[in-house]
């Protein structure tokens, strides 16, 4: 059976013993239907990883005795996923399986092509950090990814300077993910993907400017929600991340 994890805040991960309340209790008491003694994994979501064992469990709190920590260090490279907004609810997805596939932060984008927005941007980005920090939990990911306010098209390109290399999944072909890559391994790898319509001549003429690189995922057609996942696959299959 997999072992229950939680996030909790780094001081209460060093105190000896933490009190989960809220969600975390509902979910250990009612959902995994835990008992004293079960073990649990406790993270701070900053690389520090606690195993514990549950104590006692009441009508609203579960207790839990800390038994050791330790500090994970983050693979390398960090993979920043800079997703062009899609429609609907595909952002979620994203979030989800990008969060499972490694990516240490999430940045939508508006572009061009992006279509109409169908809600508040505020609201969507809270639910998206929800399912990040779901998505994570179940991951086992010592660090929690961040997932950022939605971008304009000039605010992700500025944030992509910041990035040590960055590639971007281009329909109108690139090269080969592993031959766009190199070693020594970057420390930060910005993986860029557009919404269902693509770039526009411009788009590409500006991520040619900060120095990214198009790449292609094939000759199949991949929808904008699964591309970004085949790119951090692959990125992280040619640095040995699985």
């Amino acid at each position: 059976m997999t072992t229950a994890r939680f996030y909790i805040p780094s001081d209460a991960l060093q105190a000896g013993r933490v009190s989960l309340e809220g969600e975390d209790h509902h979910h250990a008491s009612r959902v995994l239907r835990m008992k004293s003694g079960e073990i649990v994994v406790l993270l701070d979501g900053k690389g520090t990883v606690g195993h514990g064992t549950v104590l006692a469990i009441d009508s609203t709190h579960t207790m839990i005795e800390i038994e050791s920590t330790r500090k994970e260090s983050e693979p390398r490279p960090l993979l920043h996923l800079f997703q062009g907004l899609p429609h609907g609810t595909k952002m979620d997805d994203v979030v989800h399986w990008g969060v499972e596939l490694g990516a240490a932060s999430l940045v939508p984008f508006l572009s061009s092509r992006t279509g109409s927005v169908d809600a508040p941007l505020e609201r969507r980005v809270r639910r998206w950090s929800r399912i990040a920090l779901e998505a994570s939990r179940v991951a086992g990911r010592a660090y929690l990814p961040e997932v950022t306010e939605v971008k304009t098209w000039q605010e992700a390109v500025d944030h992509l300077r910041g990035m040590d290399t960055v590639v971007f999944a281009d329909e109108a072909g690139g090269e080969r993910p592993a031959k766009a890559l190199s070693e020594p391994r970057p420390d930060q790898l910005g993986l860029v993907v557009g919404p269902e319509g693509g770039f526009t001549d411009a788009e590409r003429e500006s991520l040619a400017q900060v120095g990214a690189i198009a790449v292609t995922l094939g000759d199949t057609v991949l929808r904008t929600e699964t591309a970004g996942m085949v790119l951090l696959a692959a990125v992280r299959c040619y640095y040995g991340l699985l």
